[in-house]
């Protein structure tokens, strides 16, 4: 009895027959990062490996204080910061004010929109909170809201990220099933950061900052 070959089985011969295109693909690694929960202390170990390994910086600190102490630091001289309205580090804007630091809060709308950026552009430090972040990605999640815009966190050269220690979870998934639906539901955008703005030319040379910032910092406390 001739057989008749099927579209599916001919598609399958020739693939098979043929070679693959790409001999200097990177192999496959040996071993895989096991995908399981972790304690405390093991999900900011992880979360400091992925960031760092993308070229950002966190900042471990015991309490308020030291953590306040950090930023200002990150600052240094500047005497203007981008920031949000409500900033989650408890006495950070007592201590910018006590420094005569000015934290502008930019309002990128409607017809001012281009002034506001315009002004904004000089700033070096864009201060934020993170509404969560990843362990296994090193991601920070900004959600837009109120008094919580996306400049700070995009327009300037450094982007200085607050993250409560209680908003870091193992992965999105056990974000979302918690409260990220709600986050969705609730605002008009969010942003998953994974360390600076990079991009890569037709070589693949990467460059860091040209769609944001090329320095981020993330302070936990």
């Amino acid at each position: 009895m001739r057989h008749t070959m099927s579209s599916r089985d001919k598609i399958l011969q020739a693939l098979r027959a043929n070679r693959s295109p790409f001999d200097d693909v990177t192999p496959r690694p040996a071993a895989y990062l096991p995908v399981t929960q972790f304690t405390e202390k093991d999900l900011l170990a992880r979360f400091t490996a992925e960031l760092e390994r993308l070229t950002g910086k966190v900042h471990d600190t015991p309490d308020h204080e030291r953590a306040i102490q950090i930023v200002l630091d990150l600052i240094g001289t500047d005497k203007t910061v981008l920031g949000w309205e409500d900033l989650p580090l408890p006495g950070l804007p007592e201590a910018l004010a006590a420094q005569n630091i000015q934290t502008v809060i930019p309002h990128a709308r409607h017809a001012d929109r281009a002034a506001t950026l315009a002004n904004a552009e000089p700033i070096r430090v864009g201060i934020t909170g993170a509404d969560a972040a990843f362990a296994t990605t090193g991601t920070l999640v900004l959600v837009t809201r109120e008094h919580q815009g996306r400049v700070p966190s995009m327009l300037p050269p450094v982007h200085v990220a607050l993250l409560a220690r209680q908003r870091l979870f193992t992965r999105m998934e056990d974000w979302l099933t918690t409260e990220g639906r709600a986050a969705l539901l609730a605002s008009n955008s969010i942003s998953f950061v994974s360390g600076p703005s990079r991009t890569s030319d037709i070589e693949m040379q990467s460059i860091l900052g040209v769609h944001g910032p090329g320095i981020v910092h993330v302070v936990v406390f």
